[in-house]
């Protein structure tokens, strides 16, 4: 903690109770429902989102049009059951309607602002419009992940995202990049109450460059932050050259990653060469902060009093039984302008059972599995990203890997390995583990997918 972080917490304090920026009210509001009994919580969430759906009936003309569809009225949703019964906002349904129909009629266009994403590998970028209320929300979930860390405002830390991340502004990419709100204020925010640097990120391909880390690694030395976060890729490669030349930066205190799912034994070693805890951060542009990692290390604690996630099981449609992997859906309950109701994400995770011993009232969820979109069917059964990052990067020669599966019946593995003997024990692994045909080739690059995150399956 730096000798300033009282005074700037006094600050915030004091502008959420004079000024509309609201996000440290908020965050005490958050910090509270942690301590909630869990029906309390669930209560004031299930009366929450009655609300947003009422309004998103009221005011707009998507949710009309598809709930009228499929027969349901506000008026039949008495319950969390009754709920699942409305039907799953696709990215298509946004991407087939107008502007105007995805947005409240009772929004004053004068005060909103808009997040894009950089577009993913399931299609083109989703623009969502929020006013400040919302921002605000959204800005408390994030401090909230930072403090559950230790971290405090105005201790330093260091940031990297993937290539086309809006916070670089376009420095790294000549394509689309992602566009965030408030581009000056955030700006300001970052360098003097987030002490925040925004380090160069990996470009080209998933083969770290030597010099590129060098130079990180110097930095990092230099700015000795409390915290480092971001693309949780880069955050092992980092680790793995730290560990490989006996390097130690004994300032970092916490590391929270996003962005790319990674293995089990990934995340240890980063834990292990930073000698801190690990915290997964899951959310989106759309969605803002959903989830934070666990302070016992038993998944993520999904922020309740802003969003309602339910795991579904991709086959049946109905809710996924405690542990099982299904689908990721969310209703986004802060956002009056532009409501993303039972929006599905795409991801995979699965909810656990019983309650968490590190005592926090929110519900959790897994860490993502991986995306639907790259899952590969085999022997009867579906493997997830998760599934081949667990296989394939146990052994520690691995530096990369990427799984092609445009053909059906058989999967081909580029892999970028230290030692050549390590191809043909993979090759043999997958094949008894998938039942199916699997050829695994040495390369010498692997390209970064087009936002600059590690691709780990492809079509």
């Amino acid at each position: 903690m730096t000798w300033y972080s009282p005074a700037l917490e006094t600050l915030y304090s004091l502008a959420g109770k004079m000024t509309p920026y609201t996000a440290w009210s908020i965050l005490e509001k958050i910090k509270k429902g942690a301590t909630m009994s869990p029906d309390e919580l669930a209560q004031i969430q299930w009366q929450r989102l009655s609300s947003c759906i009422n309004f998103a009936y009221e005011n707009v003309k998507l949710y009309r049009d598809l709930w009228s569809r499929s027969g349901i009225h506000p008026k039949d949703i008495k319950d969390r059951n009754d709920f699942s019964k409305l039907p799953v906002l696709t990215r298509a349904e946004i991407a087939a309607r107008p502007p105007e129909d995805l947005m409240s009629r009772s929004a004053d266009a004068r005060g909103l602002v808009s997040v894009c994403s950089s577009g993913t590998t399931t299609g083109k970028p989703l623009r969502v419009f929020l006013d400040n209320a919302c921002y605000n929300h959204q800005y408390a979930n994030l401090l909230y992940g930072y403090y559950l860390m230790g971290w405090r405002l105005g201790t330093p830390m260091m940031t990297v995202r993937n290539f086309a991340h809006g916070d670089y502004r376009g420095a790294y990419c000549d394509g689309d990049f992602s566009h965030e709100p408030f581009e000056a204020v955030r700006s300001l925010v970052y360098r003097f109450v987030h002490r925040k640097q925004l380090l160069p990120p990996l470009q080209g391909s998933m083969r770290p460059d030597i010099a590129h880390m060098a130079s990180i690694h110097s930095r990092i030395k230099a700015y000795a932050p409390y915290l480092l976060e971001g693309n949780a890729y880069f955050w092992y490669q980092f680790a793995r050259y730290l560990l490989e030349r006996g390097e130690r930066l004994p300032s970092v205190r916490a590391v929270e990653i996003d962005e790319v799912t990674l293995s089990s034994g990934q995340k240890e070693l980063i834990s292990q060469c930073f000698n801190c805890p690990v915290y997964d951060c899951y959310g989106s542009h759309e969605l803002g902060v959903v989830a934070h990692g666990c302070s016992a290390g038993r998944g993520n604690h999904i922020l309740s009093l802003s969003h309602y996630v339910e795991i579904i099981d991709t086959k049946s449609g109905r809710k996924a039984p405690p542990d099982a992997i299904g689908s990721v859906i969310i209703t986004d309950i802060s956002n009056s302008v532009m409501p993303l109701i039972r929006y599905e994400t795409g991801d995979l995770a699965s909810m656990p059972a019983g309650s968490c011993p590190c005592g926090n009232s929110y519900p959790r969820m897994s860490s993502i599995a991986g995306r639907a979109i790259n899952c590969v069917p085999a022997a009867g059964k579906t493997c997830t990203e998760q599934f081949f990052l667990e296989h394939i990067f146990r052994f520690e020669e691995v530096v990369a890997f990427q799984i092609d599966k445009s053909r059906p019946e058989a999967i081909t593995v580029q892999l970028i390995s230290r030692t050549p003997g390590v191809r043909e024990m993979i090759e043999t692994g997958l094949k008894q583990s998938l039942g199916m045909p699997v050829t695994v080739l040495l390369v010498d690059a692997i390209a970064l997918d087009r936002p600059g995150k590690a691709r780990w399956v492809r079509a």
